[in-house]
């Protein structure tokens, strides 16, 4: 009964959220132009942020999202990497109040949402390495925080994959550190390939960050580094909350050639 609640109260609200949000862009982005106070991508990076608060917080008393902080204070720029179990994970982000951008594809595929994804100046990584690279650069240098899930798609099997190099060369080139995120329970709340939602509980828990090596300057190397600590934090929180087996052992680097998708990882 419960369940049936949930998903007779959600996607209504959904629907009505994201309609408001949709006619709330312009709207923000001509009273940008009049009072110049926020740069048009950065004011829909807030609103976006605000919009996945809201459908978290209209779900609590089915769905309980819990926020624990042991990073000991974030200061950005920093690039977040989160395991990735769900859909919903992107939406769990907006319980941090920083600004942040996400690096993803899936969405820049279906027309509305790639309008707001372009608006909002986030990196779609079916682009070239060299482009993702100076955009995400970009965003770094003015002190917005990047969001990878460098597994590339979302776990079938609640199993951590592998981690793909993309996110820790962005950290690396920009000299910003990595912040591993670890989430659990959007596995049991939205399940990859399921449209009907589930009641469950969410943790999503941001760990302390992890700063570039000092490796001679050698890139390739502090990259490694950077990806096997990731790695090892996000693997034992899991282990810790959820008492899972050991998962799939790191894999060597990822080529750098063709699209960044090779690189980063790839939202879906």
């Amino acid at each position: 009964m419960k369940k049936l609640l949930l998903n007779l109260w959600f996607w209504p609200v959904f629907v009505v959220v994201t309609a408001i949000a949709l006619l709330l862009v312009p709207i923000l982005c001509a009273g940008n132009a009049v009072t110049f106070r926020y740069p048009v991508a950065r004011g829909v990076r807030i609103g976006v942020r605000l919009y996945g608060r809201v459908l978290i917080r209209s779900l609590q008393w089915a769905i309980p999202v819990t926020l624990i902080d042991r990073s000991g204070g974030v200061s950005p720029p920093v690039v977040f990497v989160a395991n990735h179990r769900s859909s919903a994970d992107p939406y769990l982000f907006g319980m941090l109040p920083l600004e942040m951008a996400f690096v993803t594809s899936w969405p820049f595929r279906i027309p509305l949402y790639k309008w707001i994804m372009g608006l909002a100046g986030y990196l779609n990584t079916a682009d070239r390495w060299q482009r993702l690279a100076e955009k995400g650069g970009g965003l770094l240098a003015m002190g917005c925080s990047l969001i990878v899930w460098p597994e590339g798609h979302r776990s079938r099997d609640g199993r951590l994959r592998r981690f793909r190099n993309g996110a820790f060369r962005l950290a690396v080139q920009a000299g910003c550190p990595v912040v591993p995120v670890c989430i659990c329970g959007t596995e049991r709340f939205l399940p990859p390939g399921q449209r009907t939602l589930s009641p469950a509980a969410v943790r999503i828990t941001v760990l302390p960050a992890i700063a570039v090596p000092d490796d001679g300057g050698n890139e390739k190397q502090a990259v490694r580094t950077l990806r096997e600590r990731a790695y090892a934090a996000i693997r034992d929180e899991l282990a810790a909350q959820m008492g899972e087996s050991e998962p799939v052992a790191l894999s060597p680097a990822e080529s750098s050639h063709g699209h960044a998708v090779a690189e980063v990882g790839n939202h879906g």
